[in-house]
């Protein structure tokens, strides 16, 4: 065990904290970005992080498994692409 290492180790657990509490915040900027939306609609989609993770940690191990790092890396990456441009393409 070095000294790198453990400062990997320890920036890369840090890290998560703050990844997770920005994205559990969602209502920060409601009021701007999302205007009109009901609680209950910012419930379920600040839910759906929590919810989706487990699940998405348990597929990518299987996919690394059976399809090696990069090919994991690959279909993760197109599978990102497109729901930004589904996104970026909805209507309302």
């Amino acid at each position: 065990v070095t000294s790198p290492l453990i400062i990997a180790v320890v920036m890369a657990s840090m890290v998560q904290f703050m990844v997770g509490y920005n994205t559990g915040v969602m209502n920060a900027p409601a009021s701007v970005v999302f205007p009109g939306h009901s609680t209950g609609s910012w419930a379920i989609a600040v839910a759906a992080f929590a919810v989706g993770g487990p699940f998405g940690a348990m597929m990518a191990g299987k996919l690394a498994d059976s399809r090696g790092r990069r090919g994991a890396l690959l279909i993760d990456t197109w599978i990102f692409l497109l729901g930004g441009l589904l996104q970026t393409l909805a209507i309302d």
